[in-house]
């Protein structure tokens, strides 16, 4: 095992919040660490070339928080499971099925494996048989389930919703801005500074598209940059709907997997000017950063954007709404400015889009994840529903992935815990709710859900990933489901931050007239 300089960084700054911090300068660092999803805190060259990110190092950080001798938040760990059950479930039996279907399926089925090393063999298989990648799965369905308790844990103490929200935005901003910089000092002297965080055993991809610079910021591809920004993108997109005003931070915020973020906050007026403005950064980001990935979640998020306006006329926020189509309407026209300006332009952009979008079901890469979404499918049916474990096979879309490694019991398990976090038959899930906890409860909900569109389209595994976990936990400590409520009557939502479940106090709401949208 091999202790990077971001594990030493990390280390130094974890011990500084187990001694002195709180439960808010923990879940700071926890999101700051996610930003570095393509880096490596810990290397483990004996364990099959893998590497451990530093989000799972912070999040060892976090339970060493909660668990500290003296600490109130240890008495709610069991309010936390029992509010993340379908997730425990999920994640255990995923476990289990790393290291004990391997074996009981092995030889008797091909699979693709999730490392296979023989450029010439890409549509090959070979037996299944436990490999390291089982070990790795395993870990990181760990990984998820805690960060999901963790933050749930977090968000119910006093104080902690507002930093969530400045805190993300922040990493919003951050996570553009390194895309930005990946273009702008390639080539440069500077660039080594950059290639430092991409330390990771993921491989690099620093590849171009008839000419321009695919932006991936620090991480090992564009794709792997658009799925992790998309995320902020919608969240503040439904907080600003939401109309939750919060203090304005002076931060700026860029970047697939945060885009849904900034989309939800800003859709919902949680603090709708730093929201706003994120998320019409990371958008534009995101569209140049020619990612398929990218393009696939940017148009599955406009269609539910349009269609909740269309189809939710009486609850749905209409002035976002026409907002919203009036950004869209000022960028064709600078768009149709710049083609004018630059005919050539016109050519260029079409067949980057063409050759990420139409053409790519029938380029090489797009042939080849056909060929593993289809192998998962199969393994579920021959494995008789039961699926091959964990890691046990490459897929090229999350739920088959699911499918194929945790058979029915697994996709099952996810699908409620998914429903338990978006709580479709709530109006807070549509609309803005004039409770604030239900109001950012109900951002965070449809932020998780939409998070999931680059995995279910890209992910090679059957992790959903931290990224989600955050946010369905926090949505779930911030509007707990009916059957929360009534196991803790006394307390029913009030103490995620100290504040009674009306208002949010300065962690939201008290700042309301000092941030205005």
């Amino acid at each position: 095992m091999e202790l990077t300089f971001i594990g030493y960084a990390q280390l130094l700054i974890g011990l500084f919040v187990i001694v002195a911090g709180n439960l808010r300068h923990a879940l700071m660092l926890l999101l700051a660490s996610s930003l570095f999803n393509g880096s490596a805190a810990l290397l483990l060259p004996a364990l099959g070339e893998s590497s451990i990110p530093p989000v799972q190092v912070a999040l060892a950080f976090v339970l060493l928080r909660i668990l500290m001798p003296g600490s109130a938040a240890i008495g709610e760990l069991p309010a936390a499971i029992k509010a993340n059950r379908w997730l425990v479930l999920f994640a255990l039996y995923g476990i289990a099925t790393a290291f004990i279907l391997p074996r009981m399926f092995a030889g008797t089925l091909r699979v693709y494996p999730m490392l296979f090393k023989i450029p010439d063999m890409q549509f090959a298989a070979v037996p299944l048989r436990p490999t390291a990648q089982n070990i790795t799965a395993a870990f990181y369905l760990a990984g998820t389930l805690l960060t999901a308790v963790t933050v749930w844990i977090a968000c119910r103490r006093k104080g902690v919703a507002g930093t969530l929200v400045t805190g993300l935005i922040v990493l919003a901003w951050a996570h553009a801005g390194l895309g930005l910089a990946s273009v702008v000092l390639r080539g440069t002297p500077a660039d080594a500074l950059l290639e430092l965080f991409r330390n990771s055993a993921y491989q690099q991809m620093d590849d171009q598209i008839d000419g321009f610079v695919r932006i991936r910021g620090i991480f090992p591809e564009a794709s792997a940059y658009a799925a992790f920004g998309f995320v902020l993108f919608a969240a503040n997109a439904e907080l600003w709907y939401h109309s939750v005003r919060g203090k304005a931070t002076g931060a700026a915020a860029f970047g697939l997997g945060w885009l849904i973020f900034n989309c939800e906050c800003w859709y919902r007026s949680i603090m709708p000017r730093q929201t706003g403005r994120a998320a019409l950064v990371l958008g534009a980001t995101l569209f140049f950063s020619t990612s398929s990935t990218a393009y696939v979640a940017l148009a599955a998020y406009s269609l539910f954007f349009g269609l909740r306006s269309i189809l939710l006329p009486g609850i749905a926020n209409a002035a976002k709404a026409r907002a919203a189509l009036g950004v869209a309407g000022m960028l064709v026209v600078l768009a149709a400015i710049a083609f004018i300006a630059s005919p050539a332009l016109v050519d260029s952009m079409g067949e980057i889009i063409a050759s990420m979008t139409i053409e790519k079901p029938s380029s090489y890469s797009g042939l080849q994840r056909l060929y593993w979404t289809k192998q998962g499918w199969n393994l579920f049916l021959a494995s008789d529903g039961l699926g091959v474990g964990a890691g046990s096979f490459r897929s090229s879309s999350m739920l088959i992935a699911i499918l194929g490694s945790m058979g029915l019991i697994g996709i099952v398990s996810f699908l409620m815990y998914v429903s338990a976090v978006f709580q479709p038959w709530r109006r807070s899930s549509w609309a803005v709710s004039p409770i604030a906890s239900e109001n950012l409860g109900g951002a965070l909900g449809s932020a998780a859900l939409l998070s999931l569109i680059p995995a279910v389209v890209n992910s090679a595994t059957a992790v959903p990933g931290t990224s989600f976990a955050i946010l369905a936990g926090a949505a779930l400590a911030l509007r707990p489901n009916e059957l929360a409520r009534r196991a803790t009557p006394a307390e029913p939502h009030s103490r995620y931050d100290g504040y009674p479940a009306e208002g949010f106090d300065d962690g939201l709401e008290g700042v309301a007239a000092r941030g205005s949208g």
